[in-house]
C-alpha cells in the first residue's frame, strides 16, 4: 500500500514542447488550508477491505525571503489490518510559490519490516540536489545529482500537474514525467484517454480519465497499471483512483476536500 501513496499519486505532466524553464507553473489550482483526504481499499479475495487512508495538506510561509508552500501528506494502514501489511508513511515538500518549484523533500517511512528516509535539497545556483538516502537496503548515504530543467520532487509534483491544461490534450497522448524518487530521476508519462463523467454519490462530475505508468517494485508490475480521474474543475482534483498490483488491486476513494 505504501507505494499506492508513493506512485498513484505520481502526476506531474510537462509537454513535450514546455521542457524549459516556463514548465514551473504559476498555481491557480489550490491555496493555502486546503486539505484532501483519500479512503485505500484493498482488494483480499473477492472482498474489499477498508485498508487504510492518504491525507494532503497545504500551508504557506516565507523562504529567503519569498513566498512559499509547504505540502504535507500522511499516509497509514489501519492497525487492525497492521498484521497484513504495516504502513506508516510521512511526506514534507516545501516549493516556491510562484513559479512552483521545489525547494526541499522529506520522507520517512516504514513499510512492513522495510523503512526509508530520503531528503533532497535543490539549489538552482548550481544546478544541483543534494540528498541524504538511507533504507533496508542501503546504508546512510550522501549523494549530488544534476538538477534536470523541469524536475520536481514527488509531492510538489503532485500539485503542479493540478495547473495543467488538459483541455488541449488528444486521446493517448502521452504526457512526459521527470520527479526524483530513491536518489534517481524517473523519466515515466502519464497517458491522456478521454473526458468523461464519474459517478459518485449520486453525482455526475464532469473528468479526466487517464492512464500512468508505474515502477517497477513490491508492489506493482512496471507497466500502465493505473487509472485516474481528476476533475474539469478549476481545482482539477484527483477525485478516484484504481491500480492492479501484484496481487490483486487497489482503489483510493475521495473522502474529504476542504478549500
Amino acid at each position: 500500500m505504501s507505494h499506492c501513496i508513493k506512485y498513484l499519486l505520481l502526476f506531474i505532466v510537462l509537454t513535450p514542447n514546455m521542457l524549459l524553464a516556463q514548465c514551473f507553473y504559476t498555481n491557480h489550482a489550490f491555496k493555502a488550508g486546503e486539505k484532501i483526504e483519500y479512503n485505500i481499499k484493498y482488494n483480499l479475495g473477492f472482498i474489499w477491505i477498508d485498508a487504510g487512508y492518504v491525507s494532503f495538506e497545504v500551508d504557506s510561509s516565507t523562504f529567503q525571503g519569498k513566498p512559499i508552500y509547504i505540502f504535507t501528506s500522511k499516509g497509514s494502514s489501519y492497525e487492525k489490518y497492521d498484521w497484513i501489511y504495516k504502513v506508516r508513511e510521512s511526506f514534507v515538500s516545501k516549493a516556491y510559490q510562484n513559479p512552483l518549484k521545489s525547494i526541499s523533500y522529506n520522507r520517512n517511512s516504514i513499510e512492513s519490516d522495510y523503512f526509508a528516509i530520503e531528503e533532497y535539497k535543490f539549489i538552482y545556483e548550481k544546478q544541483k540536489v543534494y540528498s541524504k538516502v538511507h533504507n533496508s537496503k542501503k546504508n546512510l548515504t550522501y549523494d549530488t545529482l544534476n538538477l534536470p530543467n523541469c524536475a520536481y520532487d514527488l509531492l510538489t509534483a503532485i500539485y503542479a500537474f493540478r495547473n495543467f491544461d488538459f483541455e488541449n490534450l488528444k486521446p493517448n497522448e502521452k504526457i512526459p514525467i521527470i520527479v526524483i524518487i530513491d536518489n534517481k530521476w524517473e523519466q515515466q508519462y502519464l497517458r491522456f484517454i478521454k473526458k468523461e463523467n464519474f459517478q459518485s454519490n449520486n453525482k455526475t462530475i464532469p473528468c479526466y480519465h487517464l492512464k500512468a505508468s508505474m515502477l517497477e517494485g513490491t508492489i506493482f508490475h512496471a507497466g500502465e497499471n493505473t487509472d485516474i480521474w481528476i476533475t474539469q474543475s478549476p481545482e482539477r482534483i484527483p477525485i478516484y483512483i484504481e491500480a492492479k498490483i501484484l496481487v490483486g488491486s487497489v482503489k483510493l476513494f475521495l473522502k474529504k476536500y476542504t478549500q
